[in-house]
């Protein structure tokens, strides 16, 4: 290493080893640059990971169609929306159903479980699902559904689920003075000895029968007891539960008289006050085969007393098990207003005029059959029993003979029902006549 000439304190150093000392700076700065470069690189991967920005390639999720769905109640939430092919139909799916249920709107399991309840597999096919609230003031599942076995042509038809409690939905039920909660309400009161842990309400707008609400109370998924409501006042109007055949001895624990001293009490507590009524029939009914020894149930049928004269088809049916004294069975039949009823006065035909014209009417009938015929009662009555829906006008429930009668074909037919024929008490003119082989 020489001196540099000019300076003798300065190593003087000759161009090539300034050249070699300039590149490994050179080298030693890249290598700082790639490391820091590396460093910043590692920090962004790490933060897009944990940040869950940097995924695996997945396969597309399907938008919302159709997507194929087992034709039962037995659904679970996987299905909405990555169900594989299965070999029941396909039912199409809206966008606007839902993942899975919220606070306010129930899951389509859930929609569809009930559904089935009324349009069980396989006798019903689902075909679509979505949500609408065009019928109401509230979000509604519309399920499109047709019967099995029906043409390829047929679009079936339209069933509502209510997306928040889960009950079905029938057009027009907003109409109702009682509402489904009102209802919902008075249903869990009146029955609180139950303990029910589920009750669901169905609106009844059929024009064969009166509008009514029906009621199912549900435990352990197990239906305990149905019945029917008055939508116009919230009046229990009928239900019947089940009995519990399991661990149940084969002989009653209580009386017939006993029973129906329960059966007298249970419709003043129901009612509030004693109605006039006469029973006319009390039996006790087996729940099970003739071979199945067990305890069975008293049935009590009482009628209204209107002027003294009992109707034939007004008043009430009671069941009462025959173990545990527990009323299982109500139907009150009382709706006609009392000025419904015609002025009853002295009939003027005799109860031999009445059953001589039904007899006479049989033969015409039945030739055939004329040695048979016999006569199995013969009463007056209130004619009272109309068509579901109707409302009588003042004074058109007559008074009449109501005379039973069958012949030996009908006493043949096992399960067989006597022939009626009625008979007008003033003018003997015959109102109605059924008499069938």
């Amino acid at each position: 290493m020489n001196k540099n000439p000019k300076d003798s304190n300065i190593t003087y150093l000759p161009q090539r080893y300034k050249m070699q000392i300039e590149a490994k700076k050179k080298k030693r700065q890249l290598k700082k640059i790639a490391i820091f470069c590396l460093v910043i690189t590692i920090c962004a991967v790490l933060y897009l990971v944990l940040n869950g920005m940097l995924q695996l390639p997945t396969s597309p999720v399907p938008s919302a169609g159709t997507f194929p769905i087992p034709q039962s109640g037995e659904l679970t939430t996987t299905l909405i929306r990555n169900m594989t092919v299965t070999k029941t139909p396909d039912i199409i799916i809206g966008g606007s159903v839902p993942a899975q249920s919220t606070r306010d709107m129930q899951s389509l399991d859930a929609a569809t479980a009930s559904l089935r309840q009324d349009y069980p597999a396989p006798a019903y096919i689902l075909m679509s699902v979505n949500i609408t609230d065009q019928y109401a003031d509230r979000n509604l599942y519309e399920f499109r559904i047709k019967q099995v076995n029906t043409s390829p042509d047929d679009t079936g038809f339209s069933v509502f689920i209510d997306a928040r409690t889960g009950d079905p939905y029938t057009l027009g039920q907003e109409r109702a003075r009682i509402t489904a909660d009102q209802a919902k309400t008075l249903v869990s009161n009146a029955f609180i000895l139950y303990h029910s842990e589920k009750v669901r309400m169905k609106f009844n707008n059929s024009p064969d029968s009166m509008q009514e609400w029906i009621f199912t109370l549900f435990r352990d998924n197990t239906t305990i007891l149905t019945g029917t409501m008055d939508s116009d006042t919230g009046q229990i109007v009928s239900f019947s539960s089940s009995i519990e055949r399991q661990g149940r001895p084969a002989n009653p624990a209580l009386d017939i008289t006993a029973a129906q001293k329960i059966a007298d009490r249970y419709i003043i507590d129901r009612n509030g006050f004693p109605l006039p009524l006469n029973m006319s029939i009390a039996r006790y009914d087996t729940p099970g085969f003739p071979e199945e020894a067990i305890a069975g149930q008293y049935v009590f049928v009482y009628n209204r007393i209107v002027q003294d004269i009992p109707c034939d088809y007004e008043g009430f049916t009671i069941s009462v098990d025959s173990v545990t004294g527990v009323v299982t069975g109500y139907h009150r039949r009382w709706s006609s207003p009392d000025n419904a009823f015609s002025l009853a006065i002295d009939p003027l035909v005799t109860r031999y005029v009445a059953t001589f014209t039904v007899l006479d009417r049989a033969k015409q009938t039945y030739p055939s059959s004329v040695n048979g015929l016999a006569i199995v009662s013969a009463e007056i009555r209130w004619k009272d029993q109309r068509p579901p829906g109707s409302f009588p006008r003042p004074g058109s429930i007559p008074i009449a003979w109501k005379v039973q009668f069958d012949d030996e074909v009908i006493r043949e037919k096992q399960g067989s029902v006597a022939a009626i024929g009625w008979v007008d008490v003033q003018t003997g003119k015959i109102l109605d006549f059924y008499y069938q082989h």
